[in-house]
């Protein structure tokens, strides 16, 4: 489909002679009203208008299928004034407001203009106005007051107790009709809502094909195989999705369907969070208001709280943790309202409840382990969590935190920049590191902030609205940048974790082990064999190399494995960076400057050396590399 058309077009477009005749009068009948500054005419007691253009329209939503608007015009009027048989003209310009109502269902009906005023400048009342596409103007602090009048008007008592809010049922009494089929068969759609009768395509398991079926104005498609591979909170949200669609974005369709009657779709480029909110299209604001209303429908704020508060006192007593008790609560919220936990979680957030961000999160495909810090500690779209990929980002571009993670002052432990004290970084049972039970109660106390924004996912970065439907995609249309920054709280961390090391007995304890090595590679390599008490196999296997490659570097003096392997070799060995460092060095290789490869051998050596070597070899092959025993 072309471009949307504004309310403005249409309105010039369908009722310009209407309104011209309309101004004509009005300017006519009293010329007096006018707000002339012409120097010829002082006192015009006639006036004529020539033409007017439409500048813009405020437009106010109603109940049903009115719309109110007001239609500020600049107008070009001739004027004249009689003084002594003397006839003065000029021509001056002159702003209008035309007030006007309208019927907007299957075409614009009942239109009439209700008054006429030359134009004064005010401050437009924030309810209920539309924006030139007739989407509703929704600032952020009045989410919670629409999710309100929502239910307000279709399931009330859920606003004076706590209660799971039924979607389907709020579904049945706004008229729609909920369908289970198979959408697509890669299922990227969850669900579709329709605001005519159409004739669509979904997929056919049993024939592996698509076919055409007909829906009714009003109907949900919901794909049950999406439901299964997500939850009953996800089914829930899509479901009330849909219906704030239907109960705040009919007139857009209604506008569109004036030029576009046979159309059968409608896209736009997603540009949510990398763009300011001014240029957001129609259809990312559709989207942004659906998705922002539904969870706050599902979880209404004063219930909501109140549910909070009571699960909090219920398990205070019985959690060592505030992270552990915020985990159940999240748990229970779910539970009760019917979400997922990550909106449960997410929604707390919103309520002002920040250690629920330290639950339930989610990085490089795996589970960060819960953890609290005090509220006071992070400011909005601030983390303490951060992916291997962006710290190895970071670690590139940021020479300040580049210098604390080489100090060895840092490690990244548990998706964390965490001091390299035994009171916050312990092993488990099998050698791996992890942070221990008082750095994951005081996060705040032991690990680096980074900064979040939010940006365009270019993979995601069009949706399609059908003729008479709007969709939801599984994938997210957006993706979380995690940076560092010289804040205060990091300055501070660092000066801490260099007192620690001071304190510490490690630098000592590392420089009587370098001063027992001997000069050459391979001997270096046996000699911290025998100290750390490793076999042949127990290398191989723990550098992911061969145990020929391990016996050719004990028993032939001039072999040199790759640089990749040598990295494996000191992952293996869990050696400290300053031990690594001597190693690569007796091997005579060298860091090449703006490398990417080495730039990963570099954070490997100084933040990650205590991982496991397939967490290493994971983030070679996350960068395209091969993994570190294949790399030249």
């Amino acid at each position: 489909m072309g471009k949307l058309h504004s309310f403005k077009y249409v309105i010039h477009d369908l009722y310009y002679d209407e309104l011209f005749n309309k101004l004509a009068s009005f300017v006519e009948g009293d010329p007096s009203r006018l707000e002339s500054e012409s120097n010829l005419v002082l006192e015009p007691d006639e006036a004529e208008l020539i033409d007017f253009e439409v500048k813009w329209i405020n437009l106010t939503g109603s109940p049903d299928n009115y719309i109110f608007f007001d239609v500020i015009v600049e107008s070009q009027v001739l004027i004249a004034e009689t003084i002594k048989r003397e006839k003065e003209i000029d021509d001056i310009t002159q702003w209008f407001r035309i007030s006007c109502r309208a019927i907007l269902e299957n075409g614009l009906h009942e239109f009439s203009v209700t008054d006429i005023a030359v134009y004064i400048k005010e401050k437009q009342n924030g309810h209920h106005q539309l924006s030139e596409y007739l989407v509703p103007i929704i600032s952020k602090n009045q989410l919670d007051e629409i999710a309100e009048g929502f239910l307000k008007k279709y399931y009330p008592k859920a606003l004076t107790v706590p209660m799971k809010v039924p979607p389907k049922k709020i579904a049945e009494i706004m008229g729609l009709k909920i369908v289970q089929v198979h959408i697509t068969k890669t299922g990227i759609i969850f669900g579709q809502i329709y605001f005519s009768n159409a004739i669509t395509k979904i997929y056919d398991m049993r024939a592996d094909t698509y076919k055409k079926v007909k829906v009714k104005r009003g109907t949900i498609l919901i794909d049950p195989d999406v439901f299964f591979m997500r939850n009953v909170g996800s089914l829930n949200n899509t479901i009330i999705h849909e219906c704030v669609h239907w109960e705040l974005h009919k007139k857009f369709f209604e506008l569109e369907s004036l030029y576009n009657p046979e159309a059968r779709g409608i896209s736009c480029q997603v540009i949510e969070g990398a763009k300011p909110e001014s240029n957001r299209t129609p259809l990312d604001w559709m989207e942004w208001q659906a998705n922002a209303l539904a969870p706050r429908i599902l979880m209404p704020k004063s219930t909501t709280k109140q549910k909070i508060e009571e699960f909090i006192i219920k398990h205070k007593e019985s959690q060592k943790t505030s992270h552990s008790l915020y985990e159940v609560v999240i748990n229970e919220l779910a539970e009760f309202f019917g979400v997922s936990k990550v909106a449960a979680k997410i929604r707390m957030i919103d309520l002002g409840y920040k250690q629920a961000m330290g639950i339930f999160n989610y990085i490089d495909e795996k589970y960060v382990p819960s953890h609290s810090f005090d509220e006071e500690a992070l400011k909005n779209n601030q983390t303490f969590s951060i992916s291997a990929h962006d710290l190895l980002f970071e670690y590139a571009v940021r020479p300040k935190l580049r210098e604390m993670i080489d100090s060895g002052n840092f490690l990244y432990v548990d998706s964390h920049v965490c001091i390299n004290d035994p009171k916050y970084i312990e092993y488990d049972i099998n050698g791996y590191v992890k942070l221990t039970n008082y750095a994951r109660n005081h996060i705040d106390e032991c690990c680096l902030i980074f900064d979040i924004k939010v940006k365009v996912n270019n993979q995601y970065g069009f949706k399609s609205y059908k003729k008479s439907v709007l969709f939801r995609n599984v994938a997210s249309d957006r993706f979380v940048e995690v940076s560092f920054s010289e804040s205060s709280h990091n300055m501070g961390a660092e000066e801490k974790a260099k007192e620690i090391k001071k304190m510490s007995d490690k630098a000592n304890k590392i420089a009587t082990i370098q001063r027992q090595l001997p000069f050459t590679f391979g001997e270096s390599v046996v000699s911290h064999m025998e100290r750390l008490d490793f076999t042949v196999e127990k290398l191989a296997e723990a550098a992911d190399i061969s145990d020929k490659t391990v016996q050719r570097i004990r028993n032939e003096i001039n072999y040199r494995p790759k640089f990749g392997t040598i990295i494996a070799i000191c992952v293996g060995l869990k050696l400290p960076p300053p031990l690594s460092e001597d190693l690569i060095r007796k091997s005579g290789n060298i860091y090449i400057p703006g490398n990417q490869k080495h730039i990963l051998y570099q954070m490997i050596i100084n933040g990650m050396y205590h991982c496991p070597i397939e967490v290493c070899n994971e983030l070679m092959i996350g960068s395209n590399f091969n993994k570190l025993s294949k790399e030249d």
